[in-house]
């Protein structure tokens, strides 16, 4: 009548419980092992550092990277306020391919004008101006969002290069290689920055004037080059 009463482990209850007790301690040694898990990646992070950061990376003009390529290549770029010049570039988008023509021109270190396709920003004594080329309107400020699907930015030869390089100098993935190279029939001093899978190339003349940038995102490359401004940008 009694089947069970002789072998309390083979009771229903006692069976059940013996279940209860198995799951509990498969469920406390899968969360053990999940903690010390956690614990060798939290010491494995300290010892070894946290990795580059883009967004931490100091952008100043002046500012040493410590890779004597990039380096060389920055204090060209960071001396383009004292030159006097005019060039032209075609700026790529790198997923679509869109060209933009870009024009910049500097006459003096407060006075310079870029035109990014349609829109020209000028800068000089009396402030900033985006301007509409083929209206002939302007708007006081700096507005960049009309050229916003271009991959280039209203400063791009005046310093954005320069920042774009700090940035990712910190990122770099092997070692850096300084060449020499002609374009647009100007000496270029160039840096190849190995980031992520790819090679990124930032080139500059004499005077710091850019005269090549390829990135992950966008391709310029100088055209035309000429010692002197060109007085016709400073207006729409």
């Amino acid at each position: 009548m009694f089947p069970y009463a002789l072998d309390p482990m083979r009771r229903p209850g006692a069976l059940h419980a013996s279940g209860r007790s198995a799951r509990t301690g498969s469920l406390l040694a899968a969360l053990a092992a999940i903690t010390v898990l956690t614990v060798l990646t939290v010491l494995t992070g300290c010892m070894t550092g946290e990795r580059p950061s883009l967004g931490t990376a100091p952008t100043a003009a002046g500012t040493e990277t410590g890779d004597a390529n990039v380096d060389t290549v920055l204090a060209l770029l960071d001396s383009v306020s004292t030159a006097v010049f005019t060039a032209q570039y075609n700026a790529t988008v790198r997923f679509g391919g869109t060209v933009t023509p870009v024009r910049a021109t500097q006459s003096a270190p407060d006075r310079r004008s870029v035109t990014v396709g349609d829109v020209r920003y000028i800068t000089d004594a009396s402030g900033s101006r985006t301007c509409t080329v083929s209206t002939s309107s302007c708007a006081d400020g700096t507005n960049p969002q009309p050229i916003s699907n271009t991959g280039v930015t209203t400063d791009l030869v005046f310093g954005d290069v320069a920042k774009r390089l700090r940035r990712f100098a910190g990122s770099r993935v092997g070692a850096t290689t300084l060449t020499q190279s002609t374009i647009a029939g100007q000496a270029a001093t160039c840096v190849d920055l190995p980031v992520g899978t790819g090679v990124s190339t930032y080139c500059a003349l004499d005077n710091g004037v850019l005269a090549r940038l390829v990135d992950g995102d966008v391709t310029v490359e100088m055209t035309s080059y000429v010692a002197s401004a060109d007085d016709t940008l400073f207006t729409p």
